[in-house]
């Protein structure tokens, strides 16, 4: 059976507003994965499917700065780098097919693997469970692009995205609030946690959902709603399992966001594609943030070349930079949680360790000793600069700005100033055009 053939059938009938029932759709010659190893090639599928969005969403932020003399390289991102997605530049498109079409397997995989006819009750249920964390994850990322920041007194009337959690291929559905989006998500998390049994895969396996990865999910969901208390349980988890820091100490040290590196917990998204990378370079905003000589991370992820810094940290298209959760995140999770919670001293605690494998054997000391000092505010600020560092250009800081405190954006660009003004309504996307063309009640 050819998966890839079917799974390009069903991608191309899940563009139209309308088609025939899903289980009429079955290619001459060909089957509906109904076997255990059929749905994990189907699911392995929807893993690899190419999905930008979160790179694409990070040149609205402000890591990037727009290298002038490249005109013929800037028209790829320029849409997205002046809040226009869907402007009158030729530039790379979010993928929304491709997040529905993800979702679109994992609701099969989910709904057929009950009654798969082959493998153990183990292997069924892992892979039913890795269904569920995919569209969890999924959807997290879609309600992040195209939904309001999650805000408990006004989630139930926010529009985000369709909630598609059945196989209905006459079906279309209007906009779900972000609030309901939220509550699908944990529903997932829930059911996938109950079915995964799998700790850790070996690494050519690593894509994969697991049950630390599902924690993990589950603390940057909570984290994100606010819900401080769950963030920190979730988060405690995924260190108690996974807690190893790289340190860029020592003069072996690799980069701590490789796919095989031993922070690595799970390696999904590919965040930049080729050429996503040519016309910018590292902005003055997030350069100032780091401390160039004794913060080891500056070394590490960028290159002085003339009066511009490039970044090292990452290279369009190579796959050895997936790496879609790791531990140095789940250690700030920790922090900012307890922050909130008001338990200053842990928070700071975690916070130094993380910073302790970061900054120069004589400088942490000092950097220490200038944490430890900080009040409330100051330390969630102190936090935030510091994700900023550590998870730069891995997809976050778009969604950070998002979720705290949407300020204002200059970005530069053939000589005119576009800007971001603080709490705009720009900072949540619009859903993509022929996204609406195909189906209109996503006006609503």
């Amino acid at each position: 059976m050819s998966i890839l053939k079917f799974s390009t059938l069903v991608s191309i009938c899940t563009m139209l507003v309308s088609c025939d029932k899903y289980l009429d759709v079955v290619p001459v010659g060909k089957v509906i994965p109904q076997t255990v190893a059929e749905l994990e090639e189907e699911l392995n599928f929807a893993y690899a499917t190419i999905n930008y969005d979160k790179g694409l969403s990070s040149y609205r932020g402000d890591e990037f700065e727009a290298i002038e003399d490249r005109e013929d390289k800037v028209e790829l991102i320029q849409n997205h780098f002046t809040w226009n997605e869907n402007g009158q530049f030729n530039s790379a498109s979010l993928l929304w097919k491709n997040e529905y079409f993800i979702i679109f397997s994992a609701n099969h995989v989910i709904e057929a693997g009950a009654a798969a006819t082959d493998g153990s009750g183990e292997r069924r249920n892992q892979l039913v469970g890795e269904a569920y964390l995919l569209r969890a994850y999924t959807y997290f990322t879609l309600v992040n692009l195209y939904g309001k920041p999650f805000n408990s007194h006004t989630s139930d009337k926010d529009k985000a995205v369709p909630l598609i959690t059945s196989i209905d291929m006459e079906k279309v559905s209007p906009r779900n609030s972000v609030g309901e989006v939220y509550a699908q998500i944990l529903k997932d998390i829930e059911a996938g946690l109950g079915l995964l049994n799998v700790n850790q895969f070996e690494l050519k396996k690593r894509y994969r959902f697991t049950t630390v990865s599902a924690n993990a999910l589950a603390a940057r969901v909570h984290l994100y709603m606010g819900n401080w208390q769950k963030a920190a349980e979730y988060a405690r988890l995924v260190i108690q399992a996974n807690g190893s820091l790289t340190d860029l100490r020592s003069k072996d040290a690799s980069l701590p966001n490789l796919y095989n590196s031993e922070e690595c917990i799970q390696s999904i998204d590919l965040i930049y594609g080729n050429q996503m990378l040519d016309a910018v370079k590292l902005s003055g905003t997030l350069k100032d943030k780091y401390d160039a000589q004794n913060d080891l991370r500056f070394a590490k992820f960028f290159d002085h070349q003339g009066t511009d810094y490039v970044i090292k940290k990452i290279e369009p298209a190579n796959s050895k930079y997936r790496c879609s959760f790791r531990t140095a995140e789940f250690y700030l999770i920790m922090a900012e949680a307890l922050a909130h919670l008001g338990d200053l001293q842990e928070s700071v605690s975690y916070l130094n360790q993380l910073k302790e494998k970061r900054y120069s054997v004589s400088s942490f000391p000092l950097e220490k000793a200038r944490v430890n000092a900080m009040t409330a505010v100051s330390l969630l600020n102190e936090i935030a600069d510091e994700r900023a560092r550590e998870l730069a250009f891995e997809g976050h800081r778009w969604f950070d700005l998002r979720r705290t405190t949407q300020p204002e954006i200059v970005h530069k660009l053939n000589q005119k100033h576009y800007v971001l003004k603080r709490n705009d309504d720009r900072y949540t996307i619009l859903i993509p055009q022929d996204a609406i063309d195909n189906n209109p009640l996503l006006k609503k």
